[in-house]
């Protein structure tokens, strides 16, 4: 039963060949951003729900959207991973907001654009406004930010947040722009101004990259084509926050021309082009990560060009031999390695570790070719997070962790067929996020962390319900009644670690495991430590008009409604494989508890061992001092009956080495 929901997702989808389909659903993803916001997007959010406490980590609410969720933070590819920051100068978290501002009649009237800020760990959050105005709203905000002087208040780095602006009172699409914060002030840059990148493209989403050696942030993407250009061309740009001034003004570097990748085969909307990710080095290198076929090379692979001179020019692509997919393959027990339909369009993620070294993450498939038609697929075996890494000049290919579903759902709330019929009426889409795949180095600099949303084969739970009907939008405007949906799996969220020098990544921590549908969650792209990983989770809160008469598992995964945005911190079981130890540590049970707690390992010989409890602050708050023990197998109690209600972490302490494991305290 291991993989039973991921063969029968791939049996379901569309045929699978060695030759990726052409990204029809991309182009429609791109031109899917709002031009307008509508009359029910525009309109007050209804109060959310109280904090649910569920079996895992425990989620603080930090703020409730105040107009439609998909305003605030955008649900497709990569474009919103820029939303939240970890500061290791300061010590604080940081997410970017649009905060609505509304009239007496409910309307919109403006925006505070800025960054919530907490100084101690997520309890309390705070609003750093970098500008309030009547002018627009701005949707969809992310950042960027310089600290060259390395600065230890962040009201006072130079920052860039960077969005949509919808000009009011129409709150019709007005282009991309970017606020910016600097020792000038705050003001407006709208890129619509700016000169376009080549003829017929404009700026929109992408990925951004703040460069402390410059004091620029990197901007690179997937260009907004009109109707006589290709779809598929990236572009790139890099602004000044010193100088106040571009050092690249938005244009098609040579590079990365069209001509250079795999031509469309499904006309000006379509391309086999994935996102692009952009990183740099200590050394103000910044470098350029693409997962395409190439014109030269019809297999999808991983392909990276730097830039020594701030994205002036680009050297040529590293490109990932193929033959490591054959490999990869191979040792998995198949002879063909792909990335089935959609799956390089949601994106990855890319991380550079210092000069000339560096990882793209993705997801791969393994399976059996077909005797009768080499481009097809006879058996599906494995679904893999994979890490394509490059070091020291040679590229290899490595599992990160196995999946166990290609896809989950996400689902948009359809107001005019609601109002039709008089009941609810949704559409249900591939999460535009893939398996939400982020990547993070601790703040030493020593452990790479990998998040992910997935289910659990071992405990997830089928939602059952009465039918809620759906349909599928047509491009001429018109809707297709579909089959209802009447179940849903609910998904958790993991994580895992490796050494930065090496090494198999550990096995993977269930940090939820309960009966929520785990949606849109966010990491920062630096963490505290892999025993302290900051996580931001936005789910549909079911308390519309419509939404209150929907299951919950059908609630939580709206992205067009109102939703909430929760914090957790929490705690990965080592930075490296448990094997490599003389020990394991086994479980705390119950959890969540209400007052004692059994917390069992294993030892494979005689050892000194200790118990320590830490809050989320760090504070040590119980300790049972060390003693030698057997080796075997044995259990120590923690008496938790005066801990107030939260999330604490048990350290066990075996000779000296210590290993970290969230538990839940409820009243």
């Amino acid at each position: 039963m291991k993989h039973a929901l991921l063969v029968a997702t791939f049996a379901a989808s569309a045929v699978f060949s060695v030759a990726q389909q052409p990204a029809a659903q991309m182009s429609m993803q791109g031109n899917r951003i709002p031009m307008a916001l509508s009359a029910s997007d525009r309109s007050l959010q209804t109060s959310v729900k109280p904090e649910e406490q569920g079996q895992g980590v425990l989620f603080k609410r930090v703020f409730t959207t105040d107009v439609r969720s998909q305003f605030h933070y955008w649900p497709y590819g990569t474009v919103s991973n820029d939303m939240f920051k970890y500061d290791v100068k300061s010590n604080t978290l940081n997410i970017a907001r649009n905060k609505a501002l509304f009239n007496a009649s409910q309307e919109i009237s403006g925006v505070e654009i800025g960054i919530v800020r907490s100084a101690d760990n997520g309890s309390t959050w705070s609003f750093d406004i970098i500008q309030s105005t009547t002018d627009i709203f701005f949707g969809m905000p992310v950042f960027g930010w310089v600290n060259p002087d390395e600065g230890t208040d962040p009201s006072k780095y130079p920052v860039m947040v960077y969005g949509i602006r919808y000009p009011l009172p129409s709150a019709a699409y007005g282009g991309l722009s970017m606020w910016n914060r600097t020792e000038a002030g705050s003001y407006e840059l709208p890129m619509n101004d700016q000169t376009p990148p080549a003829s017929g493209y404009t700026i929109q989403f992408g990925d951004l990259y703040s460069d402390n050696t410059s004091g620029s942030v990197h901007w690179a993407g997937t260009l907004n084509p009109d109707a006589t250009t290709q779809y598929g061309a990236y572009g790139y740009f890099n602004f000044n926050l010193i100088v106040e001034d571009f050092g690249q003004t938005p244009t098609i570097p040579s590079a990365w021309a069209l001509d250079h990748w795999a031509p469309s085969t499904g006309g000006l909307g379509s391309s086999f082009n994935a996102p692009v990710a952009l990183d740099g080095d200590a050394a103000g290198t910044i470098y350029a990560a693409f997962n395409n076929p190439t014109a030269a090379e019809a297999t999808r692979s991983v392909q990276v060009m730097k830039s020594t001179d701030q994205g002036v020019t680009w050297g040529a692509e590293n490109v990932m031999p193929v033959s490591l997919l054959d490999q990869f393959a191979a040792a998995h027990g198949g002879d063909i390695a792909f990335q089935p339909g959609l799956t390089p369009y949601p994106g990855g993620d890319f991380v550079v570790f210092g000069t000339d070294e560096y990882s793209v993450f993705y997801r791969l498939a393994t399976g059996i070719r077909s005797t009768t038609d080499p481009n097809a697929i006879d058996t599906i075996l494995t679904f893999h997070i994979v890490e394509a890494n490059y070091k020291a000049g040679t590229w290899t290919l490595n599992p990160v962790a196995e999946l166990q579903t290609l896809n989950f759902q996400m689902i948009e709330l359809q107001d005019s067929i609601t109002t039709a019929i008089g009941a609810p009426a949704i559409s249900v889409d591939d999460n535009g996020r893939g398996h939400e795949i982020q990547v993070a180095l601790t703040a030493d600099g020593n452990t790479v962390v990998v998040k992910w949303v997935d289910i659990n084969p071992d405990t997830t739970k089928i939602h059952s319900f009465a039918p809620i009907r759906v349909f599928d939008e047509q491009t001429n405007g018109t809707f297709t009644e579909l089959d209802p949906l009447s179940s849903m799996f609910d998904t958790d969220l993991f994580l895992t670690s490796r050494p930065r020098a090496g090494g198999a990544y550990a096995t993977p921590t269930n940090l939820t495991q309960n009966e929520d549908m785990e949606f849109r969650t966010y990491m920062p792209d630096v963490v505290p430590s892999a025993n302290d990983v900051p996580i931001l989770r936005i789910l549909g809160t079911g308390t519309g008009t419509i939404t209150s008469l929907l299951p919950k598992s059908v609630a939580q995964l709206i992205w067009n409604g109102g939703s909430s945005i929760d914090f957790a911190r929490t705690g990965l079981v080592s930075v490296e494989d448990e094997k490599n130890y003389t020990f394991r540590f086994g479980s705390i049970a119950p959890n969540p508890v209400m007052s004692t707690a059994e917390v069992s390992f294993t030892l494979d010989k005689a050892a000194s061992v200790g118990i320590e409890v830490y809050d989320m602050l760090g504070n040590q708050l119980q300790t049972i001092a060390p003693q030698s023990m057997f080796s075997g197998m044995h259990s120590v109690n923690v008496d938790a009956t005066a801990f107030s209600a939260g999330t604490y972490h048990v350290a066990l302490v075996v000779d000296g080495v210590r290993i970290m494991k969230p538990f839940i305290v409820v009243r």
